[in-house]
């Protein structure tokens, strides 16, 4: 909007300094680097179009390519890029739109609003 502030649809999640940062789902990591303002950086593809991504990392444990598993320890928490202290930043993309990743949380709004539309 223009003049406006657009809608933020990713999450700060507080954490202990350098917490273990685990995948969300299983997936292939296609971005694995710094990337300024956000830092470093963790994007995995999980397939159908989705992605979770994983920003201000203080360390990247995983290289681009790399298949990992659900809850694999892909980086730790930090402050790297425009952050203001030790976070996760966490978003959620369906074929490159971010969407609220507090939805992706609850299995019955996925049920409910995706497999049940599928169906």
């Amino acid at each position: 909007m223009p003049g406006g502030c657009r809608e933020r649809r990713s999450v700060d999640l507080a954490s202990l300094a350098a917490s273990p940062v685990p995948a969300g789902n299983t997936g292939r990591i296609i971005l694995a680097e710094f990337m300024g303002i956000y830092g470093n950086v963790v994007v995995i593809d999980h397939g159908f179009g989705l992605q979770s991504l994983y920003s201000h990392l203080s360390e990247i444990h995983v290289q681009k390519g790399e298949t990992v598993q659900r809850e694999q320890i892909i980086g730790k928490t930090g402050a790297t890029g425009m952050a203001g202290g030790d976070h996760l930043h966490f978003g959620m993309l369906i074929s490159g739109i971010e969407v609220q990743p507090i939805e992706w949380w609850d299995p019955q709004w996925i049920d409910h609003n995706i497999t049940s539309k599928l169906e």
